[in-house]
């Protein structure tokens, strides 16, 4: 996988090379202003350091802080900020993907993907992201590139499970060792902690990942990885002591099914983080009643969405030909996109647009959206 690649949903799990330069947008007022005001100021004779002890005062303070300019904000003023996600998520996603990888306390190669906007205007809450089994994060460059480009900065983990093999066309491929360790609880914690040294890809925006506001998000069976850090699980599980209190917000999607007669539970005493599950409709676990848990029903005709996202293995084994469903997936990252604005910008008109998303009828899928609150 290229370094620094704009991702198309159009090609899953390729990329290419783009010339996008970071801080084109990225201009200040004072460096647009300067050829006008400075001369104007000369003039007058107030460049003069007698004559302007106002101007020198200035001149001694500290620059503000770099602020960028972000120009899809006033192109989208007015606009539904569902159906802008959405059509941003079917075309060419403004984001970077890159490898990343750090040795953990107790020895283990944490091995993780990064996805990030091209252009960064101002600071990213951060979202990490568990997969499922047997996938590497590399396998949700759609997914995660789509989170980044609406102002993310997301680390998708690696099944340590997964390892790469060379097929005889010469194509790589991803197996699944069963022998292999999985992924833990205390891994994912680990790589929010080192969020810092992950953000370094950013160069001298580091600073602009906030690690105050942290989402989680997961499909299959990283799905329950990530509800277990929000304090959410099986009504089984005794999810209290795996809650990492700095999570804010979850999203899943397509969890892995629940064994009979088990439902999915908030086991935190103040309510823990707010918890929103997507995927194919009728397949998604039920949850106790009152424990307000908000479930997103999907027209897809697959948990890994046509070989999309995860790992497309079976597809490939049975013959048949891959169903690219880019809109039903298009459609739960634009769910995930608002739902993330509300829970971690804090955005409050964003929860009455996830909420009101039940029996929408949306361009390109074959059925309306179906949204239940437990």
């Amino acid at each position: 996988m290229k370094d620094d690649a704009t991702l198309s949903q159009g090609t899953p799990l390729n990329t290419r090379e783009t010339g996008d330069n970071p801080t084109r947008f990225n201009l200040r007022r004072r460096d647009m202003m300067g050829g006008l005001v400075w001369p104007s100021l000369c003039a007058t004779g107030l460049c003069s350091a007698a004559a302007s002890p106002a101007l020198a005062q200035a001149k001694s303070k500290a620059p503000p802080a770099e602020r960028g300019i972000n120009p899809l904000t006033w192109l989208n003023r007015g606009r539904d900020s569902f159906d802008t996600v959405y059509e941003a998520s079917t075309g060419v996603v403004a984001a970077r993907l890159r490898d990343f990888s750090i040795r953990a306390p107790d020895g283990n190669l944490c091995q993780a993907r990064l996805a990030y906007p091209v252009t960064v205007f101002d600071r990213m809450p951060l979202i990490l992201f568990c997969p499922d089994a047997g996938c590497k994060g590399a396998m949700y460059d759609p997914l995660i590139g789509a989170l980044a480009a609406s102002g993310y900065f997301v680390i998708a983990l690696d099944d340590p499970r997964a390892v790469s093999l060379k097929a005889s066309d010469g194509s790589t491929l991803v197996a699944s060792l069963p022998d292999q360790r999985k992924p833990s609880l205390a891994e994912a914690r680990f790589l929010m902690d080192m969020s810092s040294e992950a953000a370094q890809i950013l160069g001298p925006h580091a600073n602009r990942v906030d690690a105050s506001r942290i989402g989680v998000a997961g499909h299959g069976e990283g799905a329950w990885m990530a509800l277990n850090l929000a304090g959410w699980g099986s009504s089984e599980s005794d999810v209290a002591i795996t809650r990492d209190g700095r999570v804010m917000a979850a999203f899943v999607l397509a969890p892995s099914a629940l064994e009979a007669n088990r439902r999915i539970v908030n086991g935190v005493a103040d309510g823990g983080a707010l918890a929103l599950l997507a995927g194919p409709k009728g397949t998604l676990p039920q949850a106790l009643p009152g424990s307000g848990l908000i479930a997103l029903g999907l027209p897809a005709r697959s948990a890994t969405f046509g070989g999309l996202i995860g790992n497309p293995a079976v597809e490939r084994r049975k013959g048949s030909r891959q169903v690219m469903e880019q809109k039903p997936l298009a459609a739960a990252v634009a769910a995930a996109s608002i739902f993330f604005d509300w829970g971690l910008k804090r955005q409050g008109d964003r929860k009455r647009t996830l909420l009101g998303l039940n029996g929408r009828v949306v361009e390109g899928l074959a059925q309306p959206l179906q949204l239940s609150r437990a």
